[in-house]
């Protein structure tokens, strides 16, 4: 997976704090053209996900993978859970300022391997785990299914050098 569009997957894992912090100035303020455009494009924002995973399935070839250890990393999803309700607590006022800061943390994100449990992958039961190979490499996993043990695990696709999708 390319930076772009690592930095896309990460920009719109806070796409829905964009969201709430547009609904909020649209119960305070009253709807605009401005307002809506917010409400929108963080809308897609939120969608995008689902466009990298459908395409990753659909462009990546299934590899043969044994795992030895599996550990569930949906408990991360508390982070950014509550990241977005950040903007309703410090009545963020500007919500470019606001875009600014997501749009910085997602490219000083993407700039590591690694990828966050994403909340809209999560609400379609996509599930996070840190899965050490038979190599000794330690991978970020999605799964669409509750993955109980390692031997669970028969091929996935490879989206970065860390980042694994289940075959």
């Amino acid at each position: 997976m390319n930076t772009i569009i690592r930095t896309l997957l990460f920009l719109s894992a806070f796409a829905p704090a964009v969201v709430v912090s547009a609904v909020a100035q649209f119960n305070k303020q009253g709807g605009s053209t401005e307002i809506y455009g917010w409400i929108a494009a963080g809308a897609l924002a939120c969608i995008f996900p689902f466009l990298v995973i459908r395409a990753a399935a659909v462009q990546t070839e299934v590899l043969a993978f044994k795992a030895k250890k599996i550990d569930s990393q949906d408990w991360l999803l508390v982070v950014f859970v509550v990241s977005y309700f950040i903007p309703l607590i410090t009545k963020l006022d500007d919500l470019q300022m606001l875009a600014w800061v997501s749009v910085v943390a997602a490219v000083l994100l993407a700039t590591l391997e690694a990828i966050p449990c994403h909340p809209m992958l999560h609400v379609l039961r996509y599930r996070f785990y840190k899965v050490e190979g038979d190599n000794g490499m330690v991978y970020t996993l999605i799964s669409r299914r509750r993955l109980l043990s390692a031997a669970d695990i028969k091929s996935v696709r490879q989206l970065s050098p860390q980042l694994l999708l289940e075959g």
